[in-house]
């Protein structure tokens, strides 16, 4: 390991008048994304997700903000907060402080939608109730947004999942992907969201006549990779959820016509 650089900060109580950014290298939140995100954090002010912001302490003593200026700003708007907590450090310049603020906000991971998904799902947040319905259906949610990493019969596309149930209600959903774990025992989903909106956009909207147990014989004429092809260099997802839609129900006739 290489030395470590810099000096130990302190960490300090600091009264919010007290502190101010410098807009020479901060962001500005003049802008619709951080006015909702500043709004939304004061509205629902939580101690428990109010990490230190990180702050820079000039030699003429001004506290300035590298890291934080959102909850700076939302707290500010309450009143009823007066301190936030600070990891104070000392520069040697006003460059090295937006030197320190782009590596603070490159390294930042964001959270991908299979992480939020499963932090969800231990929150008992409304996740829970994908969860059941992909389970109950044979099939998993995978951990890995990676298509390579997926095991067979895992999905990925809880989005997806959830706005089904929004619009078209669980049992809808439930039947969707139960119909793709029946269809496809074994084996990798990889093109599994343009194939469950192919799917919805059937059995939300079912023609005279429908027979779920000829859709699964037609689904079955194929491999799920081999649907996959009908979508290959399509962009959006509508777009690929009607083709699989349109090459599906081509296969239903052709089945209903041989029955």
């Amino acid at each position: 390991y290489l030395p470590p650089i810099g000096s130990q900060p302190t960490i300090e109580w600091i009264h919010l008048n007290r502190l101010s950014v410098d807009e020479v290298y901060q962001r500005s939140t003049d802008n619709d994304a951080s006015r909702r995100m500043i709004a939304s954090i004061a509205t629902k002010f939580d101690w428990r997700l109010c990490g230190p912001l990180v702050v820079s302490r000039r030699t003429d003593d001004t506290l300035m903000i590298i890291d934080g200026q959102h909850r700076w700003m939302a707290d500010s708007m309450r009143g009823d907060i007066q301190q936030l907590p600070c990891c104070v450090f000392r520069y040697e310049s006003i460059e090295e402080e937006a030197r320190m603020f782009i590596l603070a906000n490159r390294a930042r991971k964001p959270m991908n939608r299979l992480d939020d998904y499963f932090a969800a799902l231990a929150a008992a947040d409304e996740d829970v109730e994908i969860q059941q319905l992909v389970v109950d259906a044979g099939l998993r949610v995978a951990r890995n947004t990676s298509s390579t990493a997926w095991a067979a019969g895992e999905i990925a596309f809880t989005a997806a999942v959830a706005t089904s149930i929004r619009k078209f209600g669980p049992a809808i959903t439930s039947a969707v992907l139960t119909n793709m774990a029946v269809a496809f025992p074994g084996q990798k989903l990889r093109h599994g969201g343009a194939i469950f909106g192919g799917l919805v956009r059937i059995m939300s909207r079912p023609e005279p006549d429908f027979d779920p147990d000829r859709l699964v014989k037609a689904l079955q004429t194929k491999s799920a990779d081999e649907w996959g092809t009908y979508v290959v260099g399509l962009k959006g997802g509508d777009t690929r959820a009607m083709a699989l839609r349109d090459a599906i129900m081509s296969a239903y006739g052709k089945e209903s016509s041989d029955v």
